[in-house]
C-alpha cells in the first residue's frame, strides 16, 4: 500500500515525556513534508498551539485540533470545519463541573476561560527551555482569562466552546462524568487524553471526522492513511484509518484497536512509523 497521510497526535506520540521534540522526530517528519508526504497534526490541543508546532515542520495541510472539533489550514487560518457547544448547554455543563470541585478551561480557538488563575506550569506541566523558546517565538497567541463565575461568565458573553479541557482528581472527574451522561443534557460527548482528565466535544465530533474532512479536502482515500496516537481521544482515528497505529506507551486497550504497535514517544516511536510505512 502506498500511502499519502500521515496523521499525528501530539502529547504523548509526537512530544516525549518530558514534552520536548527530539531532534530526530523533528528531522525526519520535515524530511516527509519536503518530499511531498502529506502529514498533519490530529491533537486536543487548541488550533494556535498546534499551528505553532506545524510550522517547525513547515506543514502544508489542514490541522486536526481541539479534537476534531476545529480544522484549519495554517498556512492560511481558513477554517475547513468547527463545531461548539451552545452557549447555554456550556453554561450548564460548567456548573456540573463546578458543583464537583474541578478546574476548567473552555477553549475557544483564539482563546481560554477558565475557573483559576491558571500558572504556566499548569499548562506546560514539564516547562523546559524547549516549551519556552516556543512560547517565546510565538508570543503564545491563546489568551487566557479567569472568571470565579465561570458559569455566569458563559451565559453572559455566550461563550460557545469547540471543548472543554477538565482536570481533577480521579475520583470527581468520574464522579463528574456520571453525573453529566446522567442529566438531560444533549449535544456534547466525553472522552479522554489521560487519568487525570476530561476533554468535553460537541456531540459527533472526533479525530476520526476532523481527519475525514482533511482527507476529503486532499483528495486522498481512508486506506491511505496512516494514524498515530496514544491515548483514548485517539481510538476513533486509529480505528478509522487505513493503518492504525498505536504507540507503546498506550494502554492496552488502545493497543489492542491498532493494526500495528510502534515504540514508545521517548523512543522516537513517530520516526519508526515514519520509516515503516514512509520509507523515511
Amino acid at each position: 500500500m502506498s500511502y499519502k497521510l500521515l496523521a499525528l497526535d501530539v502529547d504523548g506520540t509526537l512530544l516525549k515525556s518530558n514534552h520536548t521534540l527530539s531532534k530526530l522526530t523533528q528531522q525526519v517528519i520535515a524530511g516527509l513534508v519536503e518530499r511531498g508526504i502529506h502529514v498533519t497534526l490530529a491533537t486536543g490541543r487548541a488550533y494556535p498551539s498546534a499551528k505553532s508546532l506545524a510550522q517547525l515542520f513547515h506543514m502544508q495541510v489542514p490541522l486536526i485540533t481541539h479534537d476534531g472539533a476545529f480544522v484549519a489550514d495554517p498556512r492560511t487560518d481558513r477554517v475547513l470545519y468547527a463545531k461548539r457547544i451552545p452557549h447555554e448547554v456550556a453554561a450548564q455543563i460548567t456548573e456540573v463541573l463546578v458543583a464537583h470541585q474541578l478546574d476548567i478551561m473552555l477553549l475557544h480557538e483564539s482563546y481560554a476561560v477558565t475557573n483559576r488563575s491558571w500558572k504556566w506550569k499548569d499548562i506546560f506541566p514539564l516547562l523546559n527551555a524547549w516549551t519556552i523558546r516556543q512560547l517565546w517565538r510565538e508570543q503564545y497567541p491563546m489568551k487566557i482569562q479567569a472568571s470565579r463565575s465561570l458559569a455566569e461568565y458563559v451565559r453572559v458573553n455566550k461563550v460557545a466552546p469547540p471543548k472543554f479541557y477538565v482536570t481533577g482528581e480521579p475520583e470527581r472527574l468520574t464522579a463528574a462524568q456520571s453525573a453529566l451522561l446522567k442529566s438531560p443534557l444533549k449535544g456534547f460527548r466525553v472522552t479522554a487524553s489521560g487519568t487525570n482528565n476530561l476533554e468535553i466535544l460537541p456531540e459527533g465530533v472526533s479525530k476520526a471526522s476532523g481527519l475525514e474532512i482533511v482527507s476529503a479536502e486532499l483528495k486522498i482515500a481512508t486506506e491511505q492513511i496512516v494514524a498515530v496516537g496514544d491515548n483514548f481521544n485517539d481510538a476513533e482515528m486509529i480505528r478509522f484509518a487505513g493503518m492504525g497505529v498505536a504507540m507503546g506507551n498506550a494502554p492496552d486497550d488502545i493497543k489492542q484497536l491498532a493494526q500495528f504497535v510502534t515504540d514508545t514517544n521517548d523512543q522516537d516511536g513517530v520516526v519508526s512509523v515514519a520509516r515503516k510505512f514512509f520509507d523515511a
